[in-house]
């Protein structure tokens, strides 16, 4: 399950160190997750605010078929 980075983030940078594909990244105000995330964990064992957390369900996109639009 790809993850996120919540406004707990203190933007200490040890997330973009740990993870071993650098999808993360400085943003504005905090570090974003890009959508190469592949689960690794090291950054949310690392991050010691514990603001990388797991993207809920409701917030992924969802595929749609033309089947279901032509509904």
């Amino acid at each position: 399950m790809p993850h996120m980075i919540t406004d707990a983030c203190a933007q200490c940078g040890l997330c973009v160190d740990v993870c071993p594909i650098s999808a993360i990244s400085p943003g504005d105000p905090i570090y974003v997750i890009d959508d190469t995330c592949c689960d690794f964990m090291e950054c949310v064992v690392e991050c010691p605010e514990e603001a990388i957390v797991p993207i809920p369900d409701w917030e992924k996109p969802v595929a749609v078929s033309d089947k279901e639009v032509a509904s």
